[in-house]
């Protein structure tokens, strides 16, 4: 399973929202005993860090034509 392009407004952030739907999709993906992937660009250090305290370990990086992406997984 892959989480794609989850967004929250930047008048919303900070309430939680983006862990409520983070933890959503972690529950449901091991309640039907699936892996959960997501990726993010690898410059996004905030981004990275709260992937990582939500239960996703980084399993490497993915170099796209002038970036790179770092990509997760459920742990």
């Amino acid at each position: 399973m892959y989480i794609y392009r989850i967004a929250v407004l930047p008048t919303y952030q900070g309430g939680n929202l983006g862990v409520n739907i983070v933890d959503y999709a972690l529950n449901y993906s091991k309640n039907i005993g699936k892996e959960l992937y997501l990726d993010c660009w690898a410059g996004n250090k905030k981004l990275r860090n709260f992937y990582s305290s939500s239960g996703f370990q980084m399993i490497g990086e993915v170099q796209e034509e002038d970036y790179f992406i770092s990509v997760f997984k459920s742990v």
